[in-house]
């Protein structure tokens, strides 16, 4: 970990600062203890201000604090794991055209990009509606160009 991470977890009151010996910051075990919670918790995806709630209160146990964070943050996470899905399946159903010009293509199209991409009903607009087998037999060029709406 970097010294200037260090600093600014003092700066954000994550860690306590800490006294010189020979010019070089000594750790406690308590906030190398810290450090590790405060790696692990940004690896789920918490931030650092909610990091700090984790840290700081003592209104309520620990386990209390992270129970909180964990259920206020699940809803992010399904947010994230659903656009993942769409861009997953929008990338799959374009490596499957077979359009002959780029220019000519509707999948690239803004406006088909923002309907897949902000399609809060099914992981993606592109493939709505479709068993594997379907969307597997539809072929770009028939009906994929220009001008033309999904279906």
């Amino acid at each position: 970990m970097t010294a200037s991470r260090l600093r600014y977890y003092e700066t954000r009151g994550l860690i306590a600062p800490t006294e010189r010996c020979s010019g070089k910051r000594r750790y406690s075990p308590r906030v190398l203890r810290r450090l590790a919670i405060i790696e692990a918790a940004q690896r789920v995806g918490f931030n650092l201000d909610e990091i700090k709630d984790l840290l700081g209160s003592r209104d309520r146990p620990a386990h209390e604090r992270l129970r909180t964070l964990a259920l206020r943050k699940l809803p992010e996470i399904d947010a994230l794991i659903l656009r993942a899905t769409t861009v997953k399946q929008l990338l799959q159903f374009c490596g499957d055209c077979k359009c002959k010009s780029i220019d000519e293509c509707r999948l690239l199209d803004e406006r088909t990009m923002t309907l897949a991409l902000d399609d809060k009903q099914a992981p993606s607009a592109l493939t709505r509606h479709e068993t594997p087998l379907q969307r597997s037999q539809r072929q770009c060029p028939a009906g994929a160009r220009r001008g033309q709406t999904l279906s």
